[in-house]
Formats: C-alpha cells, structure tokens, sequence
C-alpha cells in the first residue's frame, strides 16, 4: 500500500516539519533526509522570504514548504506572500490559524500544493470542503497554535479519519520517536509533523536556551499560553528552575521525552526503524490473545 502523504509531498517519508525556524539550514537537513522541510513564513519580510526560499534550493533539489498562520501574516503582505509561493514554485504551502477558503484554490490553481493545520473534526470539515489537499490535526499536546480547543491525539485523529477517509491525514505533536509515529499510523493517520523534535538537533538554530528547556522537560513542564492561537509554552516556575529566569519558550509536551540533541538524519532513523519495531512488538503482544477469542 503506497502512502498518500509521501505520493502528495513527493518525500520519502511521511514526516514534515513544522514552522520551527525561519533559516532554510534546519528545513533542508529535514527535506535531504527524506522528509519534507519547512520554512516559517508569517513574520519575515516578503524580500527576505524570497532569498531564504532561494537560499533553500541551493542547499536541495528536494521539496518543501513554506508554513503561515494567516492571523499572524500582516494583512498588508499576505497577498504577495501567497502570489510568491507561485512564482518560486514553493511544492507545498502549509496555512494555519484563519480561513482555509481564504488562499486555497489560489495556491492550487497556481500548482502548489495546500495543507491546513487545524484543532478540532469541525476545522476539519471546512478545510475538506474548501479542497485542501492534506489535514493536519494538532491535538492538546502539540507545542503549535492551537486555539481554545483542547482535543487529545488519541481522539482527534480517529474522530477525522472516520469522518474523512479519503483525506490524507498528518498528525501534528506528541511524537518525537518510533513509538509515536507507530501509534498515530494506528489511530489513523498516515503521516507526522515535528517540530520540537526537530528543535532539538544540531542543525537547529534555535536558540541554546530553547535545547536547554526541552532537554529538561516532564510532563508537566508546559502550559497553554493566553491569546488568540494559544501555543503551548514552557511553565514560567519550570524555566525558572532551570534557567534562573523565568521564560515562556513554546514547546509541546514531548518534549519529555526528548533527553538528547540529535542530527535530523538520526532522527528521521529513529522514527522509521523504531516505528517498525514498535508496531511489531504491538502486533506481537496482540497476537498473544488472538486464540483465547471465541
């Protein structure tokens, strides 16, 4: 069985960055391990966004995209954004926090393609019929923009996958290794978007600081923020504790189980290799019990 989301990206492995980091160095190290790398694209200048695109092609060949939350895009560049997703052929355009309808079939009609990152089964109603080419579904524990909505992983992908069958399916948040990507490919979908995980490896710029808190992190290490899009962030007493100031780095809940900064190659073998051995070791224990049926 071919998957759709490595037939739609044209990648290898169905794993996508999220809006982590506006250097194109991090996005390109995903996208030449075989996954599809990302740029963040609301908040740099549109000249800028245009040379780090160029910049990203000259370190691959391979695909990727460009991430905007359209609430956090200025009004005033949000069109020549977009206009210049098309005139740099960008393969992919991922849009988050706003209207799918809003760009959509524009971005389509001009040959990229369109993925909407959203909370809840009802966003993902809208965004199937506004005609996005992919979902992703950022449940509670993602460290992305995620609303009001608090829906766990382990019910907003099967509740879409049941109601979308037909729609490829990312999952976006609590999984940074093997484990995670076997679990949400049983619940439904068939792909995962990362990002503090890839925070946390050597070709991400982020800031020291950041590698720090997500090193050190439990699991009750985040929090919502307040406002509109309301990110998951670092606790203030945590950061505290750790850094000797108190600091709200945005960071989802797995970051308790990241213990160690990786290259992005070892991270994409982690979830592949481990992601195999973990659904064997599944299959195996459910076995166990198939003959006591009756």
């Amino acid at each position: 069985m071919k998957n759709r989301v490595c037939e739609l990206f044209g990648v290898r492995y169905p794993v996508v960055m999220g809006a982590v980091s506006q250097d194109p160095v991090l996005g390109a190290a995903v996208s030449e391990a075989g996954g599809l790398g990302c740029l963040a694209g609301a908040l740099v200048d549109p000249a800028e966004l245009r040379n780090r695109i160029r910049r990203f092609r000259e370190l691959t060949d391979r695909p990727f995209a460009v991430n905007f939350p359209i609430v956090l895009t200025p009004e005033k560049q949000i069109e020549e954004k977009m206009r210049m997703m098309i005139d740099e052929h960008v393969a992919v355009v991922i849009t988050s926090a706003g209207n799918p309808k809003l760009w959509t079939k524009f971005l389509q009609d001009g040959g990229c393609k369109v993925a909407h990152v959203l909370p809840t089964l009802y966003h993902a109603m809208k965004a199937a019929e506004a005609g996005v080419d992919a979902i992703i579904a950022e449940p509670a524990e993602s460290g992305g923009y995620r609303g009001e909505h608090e829906v766990s992983m382990m019910v907003l992908i099967p509740t879409i996958r049941r109601a979308l069958p037909n729609m490829p399916l990312i999952a976006a948040g609590a999984v940074a290794d093997g484990a995670g990507l076997a679990a949400v490919m049983a619940l439904g979908a068939e792909g995962v978007q990362l990002g503090t995980r890839f925070i946390a490896t050597v070709e991400s710029g982020a800031a020291a600081q950041s590698k720090q808190l997500i090193l050190a992190a439990t699991d009750t290490s985040t929090m919502s923020a307040e406002g509109r899009v309301k990110p998951r962030v670092s606790r203030p007493e945590f950061a505290e504790a750790v850094l000797g100031e108190r600091k709200q780095v945005q960071m989802g809940q797995v970051s308790a189980l990241i213990t160690e900064i990786l290259t992005v190659k070892d991270v994409m073998r982690s979830l592949i290799d481990g992601g195999l051995e973990a659904s064997q070791a599944a299959t195996d224990g459910i076995r166990e019990f198939v003959p006591q049926i009756v």
